[in-house]
């Protein structure tokens, strides 16, 4: 059985909540180093088994263009079932769709993965759209 654990990453939190779930609070601006090492817990989680990524972003700066340049050549999609933003500005959503078609041109994702990108006003929201995306997931398994 999993078990819940949390990782503190500068001023960043991400919290894995068993079975899929990986919470991450981003506060301010995100280093390189820190990005890294995201990146490398999002490779453990999603390679054992794919996760959805709810990512309160409300308090966040933009991505550096490394950053950017970084998750789009080491992050895989199909580690993620989903990546669901809380509190994304105009700009944060363009970023978060630009990281997948980056990704898309390296061959690291997939044509349509942009599809997995969602936006939500706040965490309720996020719980309910994952009901909504398992729901829609194993109906098109059954």
């Amino acid at each position: 059985m999993e078990k819940q654990r949390e990782w503190r990453i500068g001023a960043h939190v991400l919290r894995f909540e068993p079975p899929d779930i990986l919470w991450g609070e981003y506060r301010g601006e995100i280093s390189l180093a820190e990005m890294t090492l995201m990146v490398d817990i999002y490779g453990e989680l999603g390679r054992a088994r794919p996760f959805f990524l709810v990512g309160d972003i409300t308090e966040s700066a933009l991505l550096s263009a490394e950053c950017r340049v970084y998750l789009s050549e080491h992050a895989e999609s199909e580690w993620v079932q989903a990546f669901i933003y809380v509190g994304a500005r105009l700009a944060h959503k363009a970023v978060a769709k630009g990281i997948l078609l980056a990704a898309q041109l390296t061959g690291r994702a997939e044509e349509g993965d942009v599809a997995k990108v969602h936006f939500v006003a706040t965490k309720a929201q996020a719980r309910e759209l994952i009901l909504q995306l398992r729901s829609r997931h194993s109906s098109k398994v059954a």
